[in-house]
């Protein structure tokens, strides 16, 4: 998968749980799993969101909320 599909799945996840707008993604692959980081900017702390994905399939593992 790319990152751009990765990222699209992870805001996919945020928009279901509600999550405010979050406009910077980071992406890391580690063999059959990324974790793609959603963050926005305009909060020093908080507010983020880290998406585990499968790779292999595009399913969301886990989500956990950034405090």
């Amino acid at each position: 998968m790319t990152d751009a599909e990765l990222i699209a799945i992870a805001r996919a996840k945020a928009a279901e749980l509600r999550r405010p707008s979050l406009r910077d993604a980071e992406v890391a692959v580690d063999g059959p799993v990324a974790e793609v980081l959603l963050s926005d900017p305009r909060y020093a702390r908080g507010g983020g969101l880290l998406v585990v994905i499968d790779t292999a399939t595009g399913t969301v593992l886990r989500a956990i909320p950034q405090l």
